[in-house]
């Protein structure tokens, strides 16, 4: 398989996502086979709960209840493990790919090696510190019918609700946008949690319109392909006239394996590509990149011969090269996380 040629240049939205589509299609087997041992164990979990869920006596509609809600959420969470690692092996296979190096299944998850937890932290933190605005709203909602009087406290409740889900989701939304990219930054600049979040905030200022763009267009066809695999359970739930059944929950667990192998690559190179095209136009890392490759390369094109629009040769990087070794950050004191 070729490796791919860098093109150190800024790039327009539409460039970033055709190169998504060339990286996916050129490293398809690596990508999907590194986005599947990480879905491979959120298909033994939904199993598992699957079996559990349909063994559960019915007698109590309120006990039952509160089983469901407490099986998905802890299989929700547990779930965030595996993704959250593939994601990050996904990143670094993408980065090495497209600076010109190779990349195996192995490599990829040996370079997480035992920083593994900060790319599940940073996810985790993303989902608590957005869901922020929510639980604001859910106690304001919960507390003002008992300050006002009865007969005017349910149109208040109803229109201070509605002001308030806007702006709370408004505000979510906008913080997991300027947090998109805190994985990748904490992967390839050996970042701590926080550090890789506000490192994410930075290189996203001036950003949010095209990330959110972006991600509105790869999410489209993510729903899409996830639809699409997903076929045989609704013909199944249709079949079974909408009652869900064990083996139509097997059905959707294996569906959300193959769907979410195919999808979580594309999500990954998008955001990878995303962060390289953020730092290229914020930094510079293009001219950067040219000269650690004149450093490193006995012989190399003088620098003023250089631009930003310089492709760069697969040859000149060096095979030994990592993503993390691009740009060695001095990390200031900050939590041990």
């Amino acid at each position: 398989m070729g490796h791919m040629r860098a093109e150190l240049r800024p790039s327009s939205l539409g460039e970033i996502l055709d190169r998504t589509a060339q990286m996916y299609r050129s490293h398809f087997l690596v990508y999907f086979g590194i986005a599947s041992i990480a879905y491979a164990a959120t298909l033994v979990l939904s199993l598992i709960a699957d079996v559990v869920f349909f063994s559960h006596a019915h007698a109590n509609p309120r006990a039952y209840a509160r089983f469901t809600i407490g099986l998905g959420g802890g299989v929700g969470i547990l779930t965030l493990l595996p993704v959250s690692v593939g994601m990050a092996a996904v990143m670094h296979s993408v980065a090495r790919n497209y600076l010109g190096a190779a990349c195996t299944i192995r490599e990829a998850y040996v370079s997480i090696g035992r920083r593994w937890y900060r790319y599940v932290l940073i996810l985790a933190a993303m989902y608590c510190y957005a869901a922020l605005p929510v639980a604001v709203l859910i106690g304001i909602v919960a507390v003002v019918p008992a300050l006002l009087p009865a007969g005017m406290a349910r149109v208040v409740v109803i229109g201070v609700a509605v002001i308030l889900a806007f702006a709370g989701f408004f505000v979510m939304f906008w913080w997991m946008l300027r947090w998109a990219l805190a994985i990748p930054a904490s992967l390839m600049e050996n970042l701590k949690v926080h550090r890789a979040l506000k490192r994410s905030s930075v290189l996203t200022k001036g950003g949010i319109g095209r990330i959110f763009v972006m991600l509105l267009l790869v999410g489209a066809v993510m729903t899409v392909i996830q639809y699409a695999i997903q076929t045989p359970m609704f013909i199944l739930l249709w079949k079974s006239k909408g009652v869900p059944t064990l083996t139509t929950q097997i059905v959707a667990s294996f569906g959300a394996f193959f769907s979410g192998s195919f999808v979580l690559p594309i999500y990954s190179i998008a955001l990878t590509l995303f962060y390289y095209d953020q730092r290229i136009r914020k930094e510079g890392y293009d001219v950067e990149w040219l000269m650690e490759q004149a450093a490193v390369i006995p012989g190399a094109a003088p620098l003023a011969e250089a631009s930003s629009d310089t492709v760069v040769p697969a040859s000149l990087t060096p095979a030994s090269l990592t993503p993390g070794s691009l740009t060695p950050q001095t990390e200031p004191p900050g939590p041990a996380i």
